[in-house]
């Protein structure tokens, strides 16, 4: 029996699969088990990581929720210090720094809120891996589902992980 060969991926659907990849490698799944999911080889999956540096991502994100909040906290309080300093020495002249670090406390306050109540950045990319497990799944079976659509819709995910990042 000839062994069946697989249609060549066009270079839009590897990237698609590369950014799937990645994601799954940010919520904790080995290499072995990112090639199975994405029908990729291994050797493909390593040379994705090693490129893009997915330990260092990865463990840039893991950090711990209590760890952060305490991080935020503290750096609301030297924000505030300054302020109070600010005031306190007669610099309100610089009402444009003042306002700026008042904006600043108010970004970090409501991260340290968010995460307190649990909600963080990793929960939000939890549930976009999942969402996106299950989009290239339907994508087997549902012709309105293409690579360029689901390209597009990570690209739109990713900016919304930058945007909730930029509000820690």
């Amino acid at each position: 029996m000839a062994k069946q060969t697989k249609k060549p991926r066009t270079k839009r659907e590897l990237d698609v699969l590369r950014d799937y990849a990645f994601r799954l490698y940010l919520a904790g799944e080995t290499q072995r088990v990112i090639a199975a999911k994405t029908d990729l080889t291994e050797a493909t999956v390593s040379k994705w990581a090693n490129e893009d540096d997915w330990e260092r991502q990865r463990k840039e994100q893991s950090t711990s929720s209590l760890a952060l909040v305490n991080s935020l906290m503290l750096a609301a309080r030297k924000i505030s210090e300054r302020i109070v300093e600010m005031l306190g020495t007669g610099e309100t002249d610089n009402i444009a720094s003042i306002t700026k670090l008042s904006d600043n406390i108010a970004k970090v306050m409501a991260s340290a809120k968010r995460i307190a109540k649990g909600i963080t950045k990793d929960e939000v990319i939890d549930v976009i891996i999942d969402l996106e497990q299950w989009l290239m799944q339907r994508m087997e079976t549902d012709d309105e589902l293409t690579p360029e659509l689901i390209s597009t819709i990570n690209s739109y995910h990713k900016k919304y992980i930058e945007f909730i990042s930029a509000q820690e």
